[in-house]
């Protein structure tokens, strides 16, 4: 899936759009424990959060995600806008419940990363 067609289905906004739409996005990943993204998030996934903060970029910027969309249209602050900008990491924010996110993310093809097992 590309990323284009990810933020099109999570019907998200732009907060830092992507340089280029058509990134590939290999997989998802949901949580808002940093340190579950870093212990259990692949390379190339999209990073489904309710944490607004500049953490997230930054730990997306070291696993190497995709973008960051943050759900519940919680209010992105501008020192998150500045470190993805720094960090070169787009972030989408979508009204949608992390639940309703993944849901959708799924039904359209995009398959979940577990421990140990590779998506289709």
């Amino acid at each position: 899936m590309t990323l284009a067609r990810a933020v099109e289905v999570l019907k998200a906004q732009a907060v830092v759009p992507a340089a280029d739409g058509s990134l590939e996005v290999s997989g998802c990943f949901a949580a808002d424990l940093m340190s579950d993204v870093l212990a259990f998030g692949r390379e190339g996934s999209l990073l489904v959060t309710g944490l607004a903060t500049d953490q997230a970029i930054r730990t997306a910027a070291i696993m190497h995600l995709v973008a960051v969309v943050i759900i519940e249209g919680k209010t992105v602050q501008a020192d998150l806008v500045e470190t993805a900008r720094e960090e070169g990491v787009p972030v989408y924010q979508t009204p949608l419940s992390k639940y309703e996110a993944c849901g959708l993310l799924m039904q359209a093809g995009l398959r979940p990363y577990r421990k140990g097992v590779t998506p289709n």
